[in-house]
């Protein structure tokens, strides 16, 4: 047997290593075909799979630098043509009304009969001395102005405001040429500054003439300091190396955020091409420019001539740190893309290994949306579930600040209320208060629908009540004025400026045995008497809105209720519902014909029959506002 295998051919003798690899690439192969046996395996998926991927990451990133550089270029836009002109307006704005106050307080001294009468009378300190010396002295105390002085025309006396003569006009005085000059020139107003290096300042002299008979009596005028506008610039300075500058048309800066630039020159901070260009601006005209700093770093300039002076203001920021949000924003950008092309890759390399066959494949989805659906529709029916319980207890909060059935029935035994918020809650109400000899009734409707207008509702009923404990007064009209400024108030509308303009129209009826009293805002009250109907209406202005003043006065009118007759109060929801053939709003004329038709009838049943008449004029049409009527007869004891 041995000599028999050594004599086999080599070739036919098998290395271990050689079986190894054999049995590995058998395995390797049949695991192969396996795989493309598989119903679930698609040769296509990987390549879709991975061509889709792709399309998708470069969009994201695409996507990510774009909304980035939009962002940016709209932060800039908004910079130049928004911030800048804004900051620049508010500051020319405050820097021209404090001359121009200094100028009117000037011309008004200027005008005074005791200041020609003492100047003509030889500037003794008589009576009419001291009296126009105390006015001097005064006019700087209680305006806060540096200074105040009279110079005398006839005699060249300089009157300060201490009351003594500090100085005598000289022509050879080279300090006093600015009074010969202003003579000369026959303006009646004029200002002049003086850059005091000394003390680092710039003053301001506002001067007027005083005139008698035509012909120059005195000046006059008031001087102030610079220096208190540098806390304003301080307030409305944009970053840490922005610039705020008040130059003449020579560059010279008088005024800076910072003390120390006051008295040089805007060429030591701009580049020459950009200081010559806002030494040059004329007039009113404003420009926009943007420069590069000593440090390469990109600034955004606007330069705005001041009303009246020789004076521009400009307003330098620096663009990196204006924008500098944008880091934020460009790091959250990174970090939101990054997750994004990780779940992307993620998403399909998972589905390119797990749901190769595309029926399957598309199963599987179709499973997942719907699980992500029913998650997201469980998911807002709870949410839906906690706003409708909010809303719900929003609904029987305002129902339980408005009066019940039974506090109106002891007031008003014949009546009906017809309450119809547009949604759940709403900004109509109704309000009733005892007072010592009756009642006080009321409708309103406050600005908004739904959660809001309920808020303000609730509000304005809490005020009624405590205004009424507190005044100590049945007077509609006094109670109205009052509600007015305190709705201003509470909302922070006694400006122009803020975040809400809200209020309410109402009509309130204050009812005792011997009188009916009405005011109204926007609300008309209306009284259905046997032979005719009878409107008296309330005042346009409505209460609590920014245009309304806080000292508006709401006037109280008496008004005569007979046995037969009928009152009504309502909201405008009622006249602005449309409906009809055309379309139309329901209008104060058809409410008219209704109750001059209806007014006849049981209140109760006027409730119902105003109802049915609502819903056939508006048909299909949705409810457009709140809708409050409320319907009364006087009991006897009340009638009169």
């Amino acid at each position: 047997m041995r000599g028999r295998a050594e004599g086999r051919p080599e070739s036919a003798v098998r290395h271990p290593d050689q079986r190894g690899r054999l049995i590995m690439k058998r395995a390797v192969a049949s695991r192969r075909s396996a795989i493309r046996n598989d119903p679930l395996y698609d040769s296509g998926v990987a390549k879709v799979s991975a061509f889709a991927a792709g399309l998708l990451v470069v969009s994201i990133i695409l996507t990510g630098v774009l909304s980035y550089y939009i962002t940016k270029g709209q932060s800039v836009k908004k910079l130049k043509e928004n911030d800048l002109d804004y900051i620049a307006a508010s500051i020319t704005a405050k820097i021209s009304g404090t001359i121009e106050r200094a100028a009117e307080t000037s011309r008004i001294f200027a005008e005074d009969h005791e200041v020609r009468e003492w100047i003509s009378g030889g500037e003794k300190k008589d009576a009419t001395g001291v009296a126009v010396l105390d006015k001097l002295r005064r006019l700087k105390e209680q305006f806060h102005y540096d200074n105040s002085f009279i110079v005398s025309v006839p005699s060249g006396n300089y009157w300060s405001e201490d009351g003594a003569v500090i100085d005598v006009m000289s022509v050879n005085d080279p300090d006093d040429k600015w009074f010969f000059d202003y003579l000369k020139s026959g303006k009646d107003f004029k200002y002049d500054i003086d850059r005091n290096e000394e003390r680092n300042d710039t003053f301001v002299f506002v001067n007027a003439l005083s005139k008698n008979e035509g012909k120059p009596h005195a000046i006059v005028g008031v001087g102030f300091s610079l220096r208190d506008l540098s806390g304003k610039f301080e307030e409305y300075k944009y970053g840490k190396d922005g610039s705020l500058w008040l130059t003449d048309q020579s560059g010279t800066i008088y005024l800076s955020d910072e003390l120390d630039q006051n008295g040089r020159n805007i060429s030591d901070y701009l580049p020459p091409d950009t200081a010559r260009k806002v030494r040059s601006l004329t007039g009113q005209s404003q420009e926009a420019l943007e420069y590069r700093s000593a440090d390469g770093r990109t600034n955004d300039l606007v330069a705005l001539p001041i009303p009246t002076t020789e004076w521009t203001l400009v307003v330098s920021v620096d663009r990196e740190e204006a924008i500098s949000f944008l880091k934020t924003i460009q790091a959250q950008t990174a970090i939101a893309v990054a997750i994004a092309l990780f779940s992307v890759v993620f998403f399909f390399y998972y589905t390119s290994r797990k749901l190769a066959d595309p029926f399957k494949r598309a199963v599987a989805l179709n499973q997942e949306l719907e699980k992500q659906i029913s998650h997201r529709t469980k998911e807002l029916e709870e949410q839906n579930v906690k706003i409708l319980d909010s809303i719900d207890y929003a609904s029987r909060i305002l129902i339980s600040a408005l009066p019940s059935e039974t506090e109106l029935r002891e007031a008003l035994p014949d009546h009906f209320v017809l309450w119809k918020p547009r949604d759940l809650v709403g900004g109509d109400f109704y309000w009733i208060k005892r007072v010592e000899k009756g009642f006080i009734i009321a409708v309103g409707d406050c600005t908004g629908h739904g959660v809001p207008g309920a808020l303000m509702s609730i509000m304005t009923v809490s005020l009624l009540d405590q205004i009424v404990d507190r005044i100590e007064s049945d007077d509609p009209g006094l109670i109205l004025s009052q509600l007015n400024r305190s709705i201003k108030q509470m909302l922070n509308q006694e400006g122009k400026d803020g975040l809400t303009d809200d209020g309410v129209d109402i009509g309130m009826c204050l009812i005792t045995p011997e009188k009916t009293i009405y005011a109204g805002a926007g609300c008309t009250l209306y009284i259905r008497k046997p032979d005719h109907l009878q409107e008296v209406d309330g005042h346009r202005r409505a209460i609590g809105y920014r245009k309304t003043p806080s000292d508006h006065v709401y006037e109280s009118i008496s008004v005569t209720i007979g046995p037969e007759d009928v009152v009504y109060l309502t909201t405008d929801g009622l006249a602005d519902q449309n409906g009809g053939d055309k379309n139309y709003s329901f209008g104060k004329t058809r409410w008219k014909q209704w109750i001059e038709s209806n007014g006849g009838a049981p209140l109760q049943e006027q409730k119902q029959l105003l109802l049915a008449e609502l819903d056939r004029y508006r048909g299909t049409e949705p409810q457009r506002d709140d809708i409050t009527v409320l319907g009364f007869r006087l009991a006897r004891s009340d009638r009169h």
